[in-house]
């Protein structure tokens, strides 16, 4: 099999625990975009809020369930839903675990 700048085996990237409650498999692609693959795990205290962040992202949930907090509004997404967030201080968002099982996504980030 040959080598590809477009492929990144999941073996090659240690899922590292980032925080008590997050666990992340990255690859950094030669065109400046992350791949990730996340698992996040709900506050036990229910407070399961993470700081304001700016970066765009694409995302796809695989299980569980998520909601983002925007300055305008709040969105709940669940397995096979897709979200892109812009970058930048109007899209700022802020993520959380929705319900008492941890969600599994993939996600770009950019910019």
């Amino acid at each position: 099999m040959t080598d590809s700048p477009y492929l990144f085996r999941a073996a090659d990237h240690e899922l590292r625990q980032v925080s008590d409650r997050l666990k992340l498999r990255e690859a950094i692609s030669g065109f400046g975009i992350a791949l990730r693959y996340q698992e996040r795990a709900p506050d036990p205290a229910g407070a399961d809020e993470a700081d304001w962040c700016q970066t765009g992202h694409s995302i796809f949930i695989l299980s569980g369930r998520i909601r983002y907090r925007f300055d305008s509004h709040t969105v709940e997404a669940g397995p096979g839903d897709m979200l892109h967030i812009p970058a930048g201080r109007e899209h700022r968002h802020k993520p959380s675990v929705v319900g008492p099982d941890p969600v599994h996504y993939v996600l770009t980030e950019f910019g």
